[in-house]
């Protein structure tokens, strides 16, 4: 854009000098620019096994992801262990369903045929449907990578079930994010990488991501509030995992941490 504008017909000519000093000093201002600040990204709660009182959470606009029930799975049979610890909400609060799948030792989802996984999509349509307050679904399955076929497959016969419009959500491991990962043929509508617990490639992984994670991966990520680490840019939701019951005093530090 030209630094020159066009003065009024009526105003009286200015010296000539006095216009140079004039034109010199804007020049030589450094220009501001603004860039504008990204919102913190929405805070949702996992809340474990345990006994949960989230009452606090009253008049905020923050979710909580509840362990439902978990699934340990034979190569020949399932065993469901739903929740068993109180959990207390503030009415009107957001809830997402985490169901952990669980192989025993020795199982592999790889060796599960259609009729079986068919079977396990079903179980898992059942627990969702049992509870009409549940806004999403999220499993929590640390594939390996000889299962992650079956895993595929199992969400896209998951997703055929599931009621219209519930999200599907999956926790992963952050090998998972990697340019090309399986994990982009996932018929799901979130993927939550779990940057903690990492052990010794902890470093490596937080180095990769500190810019930003890639797709699909991009959008949401899970922190550990014993792990803290900066939050990449562009993530929109957080999900917080705390190793000890949920307090306000938790909260509040959790809250400080992701705002700038």
């Amino acid at each position: 854009m030209s630094s020159e504008r066009s003065l009024p017909h009526a105003a009286p000519a200015p010296r000539r000098g006095f216009l140079a000093t004039a034109v010199l000093t804007v020049l030589c201002l450094p220009l501001a620019v603004s860039t504008p600040a990204s919102p913190p990204p929405r805070l949702v709660l996992w809340a474990w096994e345990r006994p949960e009182d989230l009452r606090f959470l009253e008049g905020r606009a923050v979710d909580v992801a509840f362990l439902l029930a978990t699934l340990d799975l034979t190569d020949e049979d399932s065993h469901l262990l739903p929740r068993r610890q109180p959990l207390r909400v503030p009415p009107g609060t957001a809830l997402k369903a985490t169901v952990r799948l669980q192989m025993l030792p020795g199982a592999s989802l790889a060796r599960f045929g259609p009729e079986r996984l068919e079977s396990l999509a079903g179980s898992l349509e059942s627990l969702v449907r049992r509870r009409p307050d549940v806004t999403a679904l999220q499993l929590d399955f640390d594939a390996r990578a000889s299962e992650y076929e079956a895993y595929v497959d199992l969400l896209q016969r998951l997703r055929s079930r599931l009621p219209p419009g519930m999200p599907l959500s999956i926790t992963g491991l952050a090998s998972w994010c990697a340019p090309g990962s399986w994990i982009a043929r996932a018929p799901v509508d979130e993927v939550v990488p779990q940057l903690f617990r990492m052990g010794p490639d902890a470093p490596v992984w937080r180095a990769r991501f500190a810019r930003g994670l890639p797709r699909p991966c991009a959008g949401s990520m899970g922190l550990a509030m014993d792990e803290w680490q900066p939050v990449p840019p562009g993530v929109s939701t957080l999900y917080l995992f705390n190793p000890r019951p949920w307090t306000p005093d938790a909260f509040a530090r959790a809250v400080a941490e992701t705002r700038p």
